[in-house]
């Protein structure tokens, strides 16, 4: 701390520099309403009925010369008014079932500097790769729903370019994981990483190779995990003088490693951890319309009581629609932990049960989503989705699977067959009259959006139909 208020020191009281000072703002307060769903044998439900939440993301960076101090200070406020859910337990970081909760975290308090050959950077910040598969940062708008949660890593990092005023870009850093979808509570848990990483850049293209050796201590119980990842990610876009524009993205990450967080019957002592996922997105675009398609894929095991484990999970801030992941699975996942903690079902919880509980991450499973926007007037934006998602697993809850004799059933204790999870479909529109008005003049403007969206649960998943809507402001 006493560095980075040293360094601020510098920056501000740089020579023959003009220091500069820009706020950052990123405002937003919803109310949204999610239908109930059945979300165990039991009569549970899952949804919630009208209620409100926000979140501010306040921030100031100081430029002086080479050297710039950044700080930012996240207020999330959790069920405003309102509803709230009737699954017990605060397992789930959306804390559903507290009554006007507020909780402030730093997101970001570091220094960087820019020497002639490197750039160094220092402190608390965000982390952000790629299409934000495996590191996102919670600031990048999702394709619908809310932009929640947000990677926050203790880093110290050095770039730089080993072509002089090129286009490439080579990193080295080291991390102490604050948050992402693997961290619930950094005082129970350690978690370090390094990071390598080659990126290139040129206007709105970019492409990178990303790779990190991870581990992760568990205080409480001495158990770990470690890791290794690669993630390659490339992100083009053309547009020509006619307005016809294309854009393609993709990124693809595998993840093998050992761990004994989490055991199976065939392997008590440690598992191996082999797993796969992809993202993407194309679209092509004509003045005011465009037309495209999204796809994901995350591995899946198909046999929990081997010795591997295969199960690929996206970051949370990934969003993949707005109700089939975000709330079904993420709901049923809550009720999960439940019956597997429970004294009354089981005599202990399986090893590294709460990591089963994941903010409603897209994992074992495929989708496809056609993509239509529409621009009919520049402050106008309208886009619409239909998700067709099916498992990458056989599907079953552990529960009820494991009390079944192994025969897969699902978490209404049903027997599943096949790998459909169901169809979604989705629509946004957000309106911004003022927005370059005021963002020539504040730095940030306002804009209301409305999404609703409704999911056609497939008979694995109950069969049900359940809504979501949004109306959100927001500042940024």
């Amino acid at each position: 701390m006493n560095v980075l208020l040293l360094l601020v020191g510098v920056a501000i009281g740089a020579e023959e520099s003009q220091v500069k000072v820009s706020p950052e703002l990123d405002l937003w307060v919803a109310q949204q309403k999610i239908s109930p769903f059945s979300v165990n044998a039991e009569g549970l439900e899952g949804g919630q009925d009208s209620h409100v939440l926000g979140r501010q993301i306040v921030g100031l960076a100081i430029e002086g010369g080479p050297v710039e101090a950044r700080t930012a200070v996240s207020i999330t406020e959790y069920q405003l008014l309102g509803s709230g859910w009737d699954i017990e337990g605060s397992i789930d970081e959306r804390l559903r079932t507290e009554s006007a909760l507020t909780r402030v975290t730093f997101r970001e308090l570091s220094v960087s500097s820019t020497l002639p050959v490197a750039q160094i950077q220092t402190g608390l910040m965000t982390s952000h790769w790629g299409l934000g598969m495996l590191a996102n940062d919670g600031a990048h708008d999702p394709y619908f729903g809310l932009p929640e949660f947000g990677d926050r890593v203790i880093r110290g990092r050095i770039t730089t370019q080993p072509i002089p005023d090129g286009s490439w870009y080579l990193t080295g850093a080291f991390d102490r994981v604050i948050q992402d979808e693997q961290v619930v509570d950094p005082r129970r848990q350690w978690a370090q990483q390094g990071v390598l990483s080659l990126v290139w850049r040129q206007d709105q293209n970019a492409a990178g190779l990303y790779g990190v050796a991870r581990r992760q201590d568990e205080l409480d119980v001495r158990r770990s995990t470690s890791v290794g990842v690669i993630d390659g990610f490339v992100d083009l876009t053309h547009e020509d003088d006619s307005g016809l524009g294309a854009r393609f993205a993709m990124e693809v990450a595998a993840i093998s490693g050992k761990t004994n967080r989490s055991t199976s019957y065939g392997s008590p002592e440690r598992l191996r951890i082999r797993s796969l996922g992809a993202t993407g997105v194309s679209m092509l675009s004509w003045q005011w319309l465009g037309l495209g398609s999204a796809f994901g894929y995350a591995s899946g095991d198909g046999d929990p009581s081997d010795d591997e484990m295969n199960d690929f999970t996206f970051d949370r801030n990934h969003g993949v629609g707005m109700i089939l992941f975000d709330e079904v699975s993420g709901s049923i996942e809550a009720a999960t932990y439940l019956n597997l903690i429970d004294p009354e079902h089981v005599g202990s919880p399986p090893d590294g049960v709460e990591a089963s509980v994941t903010e409603g991450a897209f994992r074992r499973a495929t989708y496809i989503q056609p993509r239509l926007e529409l621009d009919p007037l520049p402050w106008v934006h309208v886009r619409g989705g239909l998700l067709l998602a099916w498992s990458t697993a056989p599907v079953r809850q552990p529960f009820y699977t494991v009390r079944n004799g192994g025969v897969p059933l699902n978490h209404l204790q049903e027997p599943t067959e096949g790998y459909r999870l169901g169809t979604e479909m989705d629509w946004a529109i957000h309106v911004s009259p003022l927005r370059d008005k005021l963002r020539s003049s504040i730095g940030a403007s306002p804009s209301v959006g409305v999404q609703w969206g409704r999911a056609w649960l497939a008979p694995n998943l109950g069969g049900e139909s359940v809504d979501r809507m949004i109306v959100m402001l927001r500042v940024h």
